[in-house]
C-alpha cells in the first residue's frame, strides 16, 4: 500500500561498509516524517526513512550504529522467506482468482490470437495451434496477464463510481497496472493505480485498496481523519487490510 503520495517522496541509493560487510539501502526522505527509522524489508531491501533535510553523513552513521541489527533482520529474512512463487506458466500450475485456486491448462486450437479464462474449475489459456512449444509460457503469461487486467479493471471502476458517489466526488481517472512493490497509489493530480495482482486475492481486499487510494483525494496523507474517512466509506476495513498485510506474498503473476 502506498504510505504517501508520490510527491512527498525522495528516494536516493546509498551504503555503508561494516567490517567485511557492505549494507546497501534506499533513502526515502519525506516532508512529513519527524524522526528517522531503519527498515528492514522481507524481500531483503533496507530503508532508511528520513526526515526532510538530514545529511547523509549523519544517516551513514546512525546506520553504522545498527549494522548489528540491520545484519541480523537480513539473516532472519533470508532463512525464512517463503519459496519463489514466479509463475511458470505450465500445465497444471496453481493460479489464484478471487481467492480460490485454478489450475492452469493451455489448449492448443485454431489460429485464433491467444486468450484466457475461467471454465469451471479451470483457468483455461487458449493458444493457436502452431504456437512453438518454446514460446508457450510466455504467450500464456500474456493472455493471463490480459485477462487479469480486463477483470482488475472493470471491479475497480464498479468500486469508483459507487464509492465516489458516497464520497461526493466525480469519479477520479484510474489505471490497473502491474507493481511489485504497492498494491495502490494516489498522484499528485489525483490518479489512482491499482495493481491487477489483487484480482487473485479475495474481492475484500481490492475494495479495500481501492477506498483507500479514493481516500487520498481528500485527505493525502494517514493521519486520523484519514483512517475515519476509509471507515466511514468501508466498515470493517480492518480485517480486509489485515489478511492483505498477511497474505499479499501469495499473489504474484
Amino acid at each position: 500500500m502506498n504510505k504517501r503520495t508520490e510527491a512527498s517522496l525522495m528516494r536516493k541509493s546509498d551504503s555503508i561498509n561494516s567490517g567485511s560487510r557492505t549494507i546497501a539501502y534506499e533513502i526515502v526522505y519525506s516532508k512529513r516524517r519527524k524522526k528517522a527509522a531503519i527498515v528492514v524489508r522481507p524481500d531483503l531491501r533496507v530503508e532508511f526513512r528520513a526526515p526532510q533535510g538530514l545529511s547523509r553523513e549523519a544517516i551513514r552513521g546512525m546506520v553504522s550504529r545498527k549494522a548489528d541489527w540491520v545484519q541480523e533482520k537480513l539473516e532472519w529474512f533470508a532463512a525464512n522467506r517463503p519459496p519463489s512463487l514466479e509463475k511458470q506458466y505450465l500445465d497444471g500450475e496453481s493460479f489464484l482468482y478471487l481467492g480460490r485456486e485454478y489450475p492452469l491448462k493451455i489448449i492448443l486450437e485454431g489460429n485464433e490470437k491467444p486468450g484466457a479464462a475461467i471454465c469451471g474449475p479451470e483457468l483455461i489459456v487458449r493458444l493457436p495451434k502452431t504456437s512453438p512449444a518454446e514460446l508457450r509460457p510466455a504467450l500464456a503469461k500474456k493472455a493471463a496477464w490480459q485477462w487479469y487486467r480486463q477483470k482488475a479493471e472493470l471491479e475497480v471502476k464498479g468500486h469508483l463510481t459507487a464509492y465516489s458517489e458516497k464520497l461526493g466526488i466525480t469519479p477520479p481517472a484510474f489505471k490497473v497496472k502491474h507493481q511489485k512493490r504497492r498494491w495502490g497509489s494516489c498522484s499528485a493530480d489525483n490518479v489512482l493505480r491499482i495493481n491487477f495482482q489483487l484480482m487473485m486475492a479475495p474481492p475484500g481486499q481490492l475494495e479495500y485498496v481501492v477506498v483507500h487510494e479514493l481516500c487520498h483525494i481528500k485527505e493525502k496523507n494517514h493521519s486520523p481523519r484519514f483512517w475515519k474517512l476509509v471507515g466511514e466509506l468501508m466498515q470493517g476495513y480492518e480485517v480486509h487490510r489485515k489478511e492483505l498485510k498477511k497474505e499479499g506474498w501469495k499473489y504474484v503473476l
